[in-house]
């Protein structure tokens, strides 16, 4: 993604913040696929690791994401993972273990009881940047 801005519904937000919950007080994660930087699917995945503190998405879950995106003409745009212990940056380990640097990783964080959420671009040698997300 060459946009340094995120375009999501309220609709997308609410189903991505629903995915989450769901999977605390483990990690959710997902896949968000769509055209330029507008986001036209959330599509959850199984974090197989069932952990609070790290994921592995399932991986015939990821193809088949990867297909349903593919066929619509679309193209891997981020992917959304939580953060039940209120972390909200990206950690040490989503950094080193980024296999998408150029894609967005919007991160959930779960603090005081309450959902939030920030986007970044991540690049193993580099670190991360914060981007913008509109609505």
């Amino acid at each position: 993604m060459s946009s340094s801005n995120l375009s999501l519904s309220s609709k997308q937000i609410e189903e991505m913040q629903r995915h989450v919950e769901d999977c605390y007080p483990e990690e959710g994660c997902g896949i968000l696929g769509g055209f330029s930087d507008r986001v036209a699917w959330v599509i959850p995945i199984t974090n197989m690791l069932h952990s609070p503190t790290r994921f592995q998405m399932d991986p015939q879950e990821q193809i088949d994401a990867f297909f349903k995106i593919e066929e619509a003409g679309g193209k891997l745009i981020g992917i959304y993972h939580s953060h039940p212990n209120g972390l909200e940056f990206p950690s040490e380990s989503d950094v080193r273990e980024s296999t998408f640097p150029e894609v967005v990783h919007l991160i959930w964080h779960h603090l005081d009881e309450e959902w939030n959420y920030q986007a970044y671009l991540i690049d193993p040698v580099v670190g991360f940047v914060t981007i913008g997300i509109s609505l």
